[in-house]
């Protein structure tokens, strides 16, 4: 035999829906405790960077410059950034690729086959431009 609720706003539960609520309760609570963590954490990262911040009063010289090469420098950077272009457009037109494949796309497999073309040339872009003759 089951008890209904004397007042209207009172509502009945079943056990499942006690238990569910209990769950749901128990989530948020985790929720909040792990965004206090976050919290207490990103506060103390941000005071040892204070207290790393102390120490800007040096200052500091290059002791050998007599083989800095600015170009060179530059070049190197360009290099690596293109590099890293060129392996994030590599691996997505492989994605893209065996995608089109799989889904029997023609036109997605040519836009895919050329992503893996420009992925490959910004990767070996220092051999390019010496076998083009543009760097020595």
């Amino acid at each position: 035999m089951r008890i209904v609720a004397v007042s209207k706003k009172e509502k009945v539960c079943s056990g499942k829906e006690k238990l569910l609520n209990s769950f749901t309760k128990g989530r948020d609570m985790a929720k909040k405790a792990v965004m206090m963590a976050t919290a207490c954490m990103t506060y103390g990262m941000c005071r040892i960077n204070a207290f790393a911040m102390s120490g800007l009063n040096k200052t500091y010289t290059i002791a050998d410059t007599t083989n800095f090469n600015p170009e060179s420098m530059i070049l190197n950077l360009a290099f690596w950034i293109s590099r890293l272009v060129g392996i994030g457009m590599l691996v997505w037109g492989i994605y893209g690729y065996v995608t089109a494949r799989k889904d029997g796309e023609a036109e997605s497999m040519n836009g895919a086959l050329g992503k893996l073309i420009s992925g490959c040339v910004l990767i070996a872009m220092p051999s390019v431009m010496k076998g083009l003759g543009i760097l020595s």
